[in-house]
């Protein structure tokens, strides 16, 4: 797995309470939203009205010192008119990335199955990916047979240098979304 998988960080954060009118003008019908670019952002509307937006990543090990200040510039990229809204809440996490931005499912050994690298999609994918490993442990290997048939590359670069070329396709996929693809 660890030649097929590799951890960013991503980070999220919630405004203060917008109100309703406020919200549905960001986002109308109320869905979840997440965008095309490579490096993605995403967002949705809470119950108590607050925009809960993620974006931005960091490569290494550390997250940076103030989550919210380093997501919000990236929240007024896309919504300027919110710059004099609080944010209230910040946090982060670590998750598994591959070069497909796939899940990898593999047999690691007789008797041992693995499945990762859900690159930003854990709680759906982790959860079919919990279903489909128990069916497999009970001898129903069919549809883990179809994912671990997935061509999943694995990252460039051996042990070295896979971290820090994932660093540099990481920054390329940034500029290419700065200046529109």
């Amino acid at each position: 797995l660890a030649r097929k998988i590799l951890p960013i960080n991503n980070f999220i954060i919630a405004t203060g309470p917008l109100g309703e009118t406020r919200a549905r003008a960001l986002v109308p019908d109320l869905m979840a939203v997440c965008d095309s670019r490579w490096v993605i952002n995403y967002f949705r509307i809470s119950a108590d009205w607050r925009l809960v937006f993620g974006g931005g990543e960091t490569y290494g090990m550390r997250f940076p010192d103030d989550i919210k200040a380093f997501v919000r510039p990236v929240m007024l990229e896309i919504f300027p008119g919110l710059a004099d809204v609080r944010i209230d809440y910040g946090w982060g996490g670590t998750l598994g990335i591959t070069p497909a931005r796939m899940p990898c499912f593999l047999g690691v050994g007789e008797r041992i199955l693995a499945a990762g690298g859900y690159s930003g999609h854990g709680i759906s994918i982790g959860t079919l990916a919990g279903r489909i490993l128990a069916d497999a442990v009970g001898g129903r290997l069919a549809q883990f047979d179809v994912m671990a048939g997935l061509d999943i590359p694995d990252f460039p670069g051996g042990t070295i240098l896979r971290q820090p070329l994932l660093v540099l396709a990481m920054l390329w996929g940034r500029l290419r979304d700065r200046l529109g693809r």
